[in-house]
C-alpha cells in the first residue's frame, strides 16, 4: 500500500462552506479515479498542526496508482478549483 498524506494551510477568510466544499471535493475522488483504496479529509482538532488546519489521507494500491493520481484530470480540476482557499500545502508519500 501506498500512504499519500497532505496538509492544507488555510486562507484566514476562507468560511465554513468553503471548507466544507473542499472536504467533500476531495472526498469525491475516490469516485473519479482508479487505484485510490480509501480517502479520509478531517479538522485538526489537537493544535499540533503549526497552522495546518486540513489533513487529508489517500491509501493506493501501489506506487503507479499514485503516479497516476497526480495528473488525473479528476485531481487537477480539484486542484484548480480550490487552490485559492489555501497559502500553504505539504504532502509526503510512502509505502506500507
Amino acid at each position: 500500500m501506498v500512504e499519500h498524506l497532505v496538509w492544507f494551510r488555510l486562507n484566514d477568510d476562507v468560511t465554513p462552506e468553503q471548507k466544507e466544499g473542499m472536504k467533500n471535493a476531495l472526498r469525491a475522488l475516490k469516485n473519479q479515479i482508479d487505484g485510490i483504496e480509501h480517502i479520509a479529509v478531517g479538522e485538526d482538532f489537537s493544535g499540533r498542526s503549526r497552522g495546518f488546519q486540513l489533513g487529508l489521507v489517500v491509501r493506493f494500491a501501489s506506487r503507479e496508482a499514485l503516479e497516476i493520481y497526480g495528473p488525473h484530470p479528476a485531481h487537477q480540476a480539484f486542484v484548480n478549483g480550490h487552490k485559492h482557499l489555501w497559502n500553504d500545502v505539504m504532502a509526503l508519500d510512502f509505502e506500507s
